[in-house]
């Protein structure tokens, strides 16, 4: 993969996980009560979603390619996996239970389920992509 798609990868993913994290901030406090409803336990529901909105605003720094040092991007990198992966646990625990999708937040209601699987998914495969090293992030 030439640097440029590589870059172009890592520009859409970033605006993909910029687009769910402004959701789930312009209606925080709804949030957790959200994530209640797709039968996450009460008690671990804001804990969860502070952990989801701290971990997608840090993998922004290398989707966004910022120039900062290989730790804080090895730690970013590493957070985009797991952000993707959290809202994939969430998003499967509210399709099991019958529930709209929650990757938005309370902002964005009544998304179907399976859309947000799809686009999670998606976001897998361009966030695997925008890891994969070019001859220059090779070295």
């Amino acid at each position: 993969m030439s640097r440029k798609v590589n870059k172009i990868v890592k520009l859409i993913t970033g605006l993909l996980i910029m687009v769910s994290l402004l959701c789930q901030l312009f209606t925080f406090e709804k949030f957790s009560a959200v994530i209640t409803s797709a039968g996450i336990m009460p008690y671990l529901s804001l804990p969860i979603a502070i952990i989801l909105v701290v971990v997608e605003l840090t993998s922004l720094p290398f989707l966004i390619d910022m120039d900062i040092s290989k730790k804080a991007i090895l730690v970013s990198r590493v957070s985009g996996f797991l952000s993707l992966g959290i809202m994939m646990v969430i998003s499967f625990l509210a399709f099991m239970n019958g529930y709209w999708a929650v990757i938005f937040g309370a902002t964005i209601k009544n998304v179907n389920n399976v859309t947000a699987i799809f686009l999670v998914f998606m976001m897998w495969i361009l966030l695997i992509c925008a890891n994969l090293s070019t001859k220059k992030t090779a070295k």
